[in-house]
């Protein structure tokens, strides 16, 4: 089995490239996910267009990247069958998108988005970056632009793609098909980010006394929590259901593993 992530920022182009790469892996067994955070129809739209099995998961409240980490194991572990696995994310902190080292990586990049030097690992750690919306500005600033990537980059393999024709897919699908598959545990290719605050476990108002103090409450329970992210308890995460509890919409009882005081 293979994992290709495409990861990109809202409106880069990544679900009309993802299209594309589909209909040149038609021969292969695929399987789609859509990770977002409110909602999407991609899923739904592919599935119908391509006959393949898809899926969307929406992580809410919860960090689109943490919330993609933790539920990647679960895809990869229910499509055993499957020869490729797509999964979309938006990417959203731009930090910590979960590209694997056991995948390949591919950065969607509208060119218009502002220079190469203010990404974060969703580019600088990118197996391929294609690049988008390339037909809006002159091959001058096309070269520059090149070149601009290549500085954050070295190793990346970029590709000119374009969503209405399908340019560039074609070499995309080859790297996937080339791209080796899953051999053992996954491995981030960037940590996450590591703060917890207040604000973190569902604080909205600006007030230090009062983020101090819903910091302390979240802690005492983060304490006596497992962290297994189980889903036991309804929520997505420990800490989806620390912000429940704190906010009088969960009881601590529905977690069956939580330590007492």
């Amino acid at each position: 089995m293979k994992i290709v992530i495409f990861g990109g920022t809202p409106g880069s182009g990544k679900t009309s490239i993802i299209k594309y790469v589909i209909s040149e892996l038609k021969d292969l067994k695929l399987h789609y996910v859509k990770f977002d955070v409110l909602s999407t129809e991609d899923d739904n739209l592919i599935k119908e267009k391509f006959d393949i099995s898809t899926e969307k998961r929406i992580s809410g409240d919860v960090c689109p990247d943490h919330y993609a980490a933790l539920e990647i194991p679960k895809i990869i572990e229910k499509y055993t069958d499957k020869d490729v696995i797509i999964i979309e994310t938006a990417g959203l902190c731009l930090r910590c998108s979960p590209y694997v080292e056991e995948g390949i990586a591919i950065n969607i990049l509208n060119i218009l988005s502002g220079k190469p030097s203010s990404y974060g690992p969703l580019l600088t750690h990118a197996d391929i970056v294609a690049v988008t919306k390339g037909d809006l500005i002159s091959q001058a600033e096309r070269e520059i632009f090149r070149a601009e990537v290549m500085k954050v980059n070295e190793n990346a393999s970029i590709i000119e793609a374009n969503g209405l024709s399908g340019e560039g897919t074609i070499d995309i699908a080859e790297a996937i098909i080339k791209s080796p598959g899953i051999k053992d545990k996954l491995t981030l290719r960037h940590s996450m980010p590591t703060a917890v605050c207040g604000y973190c476990y569902g604080n909205k108002i600006i007030d230090s006394k009062e983020t101090l103090k819903r910091y302390e409450r979240g802690k005492d329970l983060k304490a006596r929590l497992p962290n297994l992210n189980c889903g036991k308890c309804g929520f997505k995460s420990c800490n989806e259901f620390i912000r429940a509890v704190l906010d009088g919409k969960a009881k601590e009882s529905q977690c069956p593993f939580l330590k007492k005081r």
